[in-house]
């Protein structure tokens, strides 16, 4: 027989009720199982601690164990609490990386609404390209992360959410003079093409020229677009990260239909934490929603 916490437990209620019959109400239990408890826990420690048989006053001893079996007692209900907070996303820390078309459409109002629910989970978000938000998921820097499956590395899995359209992404004032079909062609032919991540993995013969040829290389998604907008050139990208709520900006889907696969990335048979399954659950309703609200060019996978 060893000490438990269910004895410490019964042993601190009899002593701060100084009855058997009250701490049976308090803890639960019949009167002979409080008793037995304190038998048994009087056994192990291997002397009495009350005097006498109406548990109204502790021996030395008694008093002794009463100090340190209390503070384990409250201690132990402050580990527990926290688990199941834990548990229950209440507390905690995730941490994320993504491609930055998710950070700006999918993520803000999911933060909103994560934060709002559970105030005290401490959150750590890294935007980067697909490559690099894989690597920080292999090696441990985050927890999961949301990108195309640019390649693939043992241990990860790889959980598909929403594919979206490949189109080319130019000023508004760049399209006012021309019409018909094929605008994307004839941008393409009139304006420089500024190259990115996603045009140097493109493997479309049409683009390649047009592609080997450009001098101008922006890998922030922002800064891209702000060249776009002032006209110096176009540039191809996916399109979650064109919003339909800019005016200055036009996107044409590729001649040539291309689409891109973004989903979870996490190591395989890892199980998430319950603030990360949270949010994860949030960002499928948030791409539900972007999904209402465009034409065909962004699909949801799960």
């Amino acid at each position: 027989m060893t000490i438990t916490l269910a004895m410490m437990r019964t042993f601190v209620s009899v002593a701060e009720n100084g009855s058997i019959m009250l701490a049976s109400e308090q803890l639960g239990r019949t009167p002979s199982a409080v008793s037995m408890a304190l038998k048994q826990l009087e056994i192990e420690i291997g002397s009495p601690l009350f005097q006498g048989e109406r548990k109204g006053n502790l021996t030395p001893t008694g008093l002794f164990a009463l100090e340190q079996t209390r503070n384990l007692v409250d201690h132990c209900d402050e580990i527990f609490t926290s688990i199941k907070s834990f548990a229950r996303n209440e507390i905690g820390y995730l941490s994320l990386a993504c491609v930055p078309s998710v950070a700006e459409q999918i993520l803000p109002s999911v933060i909103k609404t994560f934060h709002k629910r559970s105030p005290k989970v401490e959150i750590e978000i890294r935007d980067a390209d697909s490559r690099s938000v894989i690597n920080a998921v292999h090696s441990g820097r985050v927890q999961f992360g949301i990108s195309s499956w640019a390649k693939s590395l043992p241990g990860l899995e790889f959980i598909p959410l929403f594919e979206d359209s490949l189109g080319l992404v130019c000023s508004s004032e760049d399209v006012t003079s021309l019409k018909g079909k094929n605008i994307s062609n004839k941008l393409l032919r009139k304006k420089k093409l500024l190259a990115n991540s996603i045009t140097q993995s493109l493997n479309i013969q049409d683009l390649l020229g047009q592609i080997g040829t450009s001098n101008i290389t922006v890998h922030n998604v922002t800064s891209v677009l702000a060249l776009v907008k002032a006209g110096t050139g176009v540039t191809i990208l996916p399109r979650l990260s064109v919003p339909n709520t800019d005016q200055l900006l036009q996107f044409f889907p590729l001649d040539v239909p291309k689409m891109r696969q973004v989903g979870l990335v996490k190591l395989k048979n890892n199980t998430l934490s319950p603030a990360a399954t949270a949010l994860i659950k949030l960002m499928k309703g948030r791409i539900s929603e972007i999904e209402q609200n465009m034409d065909g060019d962004f699909k949801k996978l799960t």
